[in-house]
């Protein structure tokens, strides 16, 4: 499905049904990591590198296997007003009608990649710098990861290690679900590195985190090597 802008341009939802929303939410739940990669890609030839991937789809391009049922992307733009604006061109995305709520302000909106066939998958825009995010204007900001979708090798964009850990520390700190506390356990195993920095990240969301893993890790030892890895001793 390439990304490219005609005559038709974007659908739209919440016009004249209120249970637009939901009802495309819910068509949306059984998504496959096929059908959520061939969304990203369309996304992806809209903004170029003006984008990072973040949130569980990032987890996936990096390596973790846990399922996603969305997309969650950062964009680089003025305002999301502005991104509104340059996905309305595009005739498979859908979005939601009512564009002066966007230039009244707001963080992030969410819309849908129309993949036919009654299928379709639902995205996350977060305007970069906003939402705990990156600003997306330094190299530091982002991490090109090679990912294995549908057999192939592929770079894609996502968000700087750094700043997913912070994130995901952000998250437990204010939210503390399940899967986010996994997420940061699975990054800690997967890159060693997060070790050497991770004891600058703020004290009390560190604290969070710890308290999620000392009520679910029977390992004794385990929760003592955590405890010193968050630099939480004493």
């Amino acid at each position: 499905m390439a990304s490219q802008a005609d005559n038709q341009g974007a659908k739209f939802f919440g016009k004249d049904n209120p249970f637009e929303l939901r009802e495309l939410e819910n068509q949306s739940l059984d998504a496959t990591d096929e059908e959520l990669a061939e969304a990203a890609r369309y996304i992806e030839n809209i903004f170029g590198d003006a984008h990072a991937w973040c949130g569980g789809w990032a987890l996936r391009l990096r390596g973790s296997e846990r399922r996603t049922e969305d997309l969650d992307v950062v964009v680089r733009a003025p305002s999301t007003a502005s991104i509104w604006e340059q996905l309305k061109p595009y005739s498979s995305i859908i979005l939601y009608y009512y564009k002066h709520i966007l230039e009244e302000g707001g963080d992030q909106f969410k819309i849908f990649v129309d993949l036919d066939e009654q299928r379709v998958v639902c995205v996350d825009v977060i305007l970069a710098g906003r939402l705990h995010t990156p600003t997306l204007e330094t190299r530091d900001d982002v991490d090109e990861v090679s990912a294995l979708l549908n057999g192939t090798a592929v770079k894609k964009r996502v968000v700087s290690l750094r700043w997913q850990v912070s994130q995901k520390l952000h998250a437990i700190a204010t939210r503390r679900k399940e899967s986010d506390c996994t997420d940061l356990v699975w990054l800690i195993a997967r890159y060693p590195e997060i070790g050497t920095w991770i004891q600058d990240e703020d004290k009390s969301k560190r604290k969070s985190f710890f308290d999620w893993y000392y009520d679910n890790e029977m390992d004794d030892a385990e929760v003592d090597v955590m405890k010193r890895y968050l630099g939480l001793e004493g």
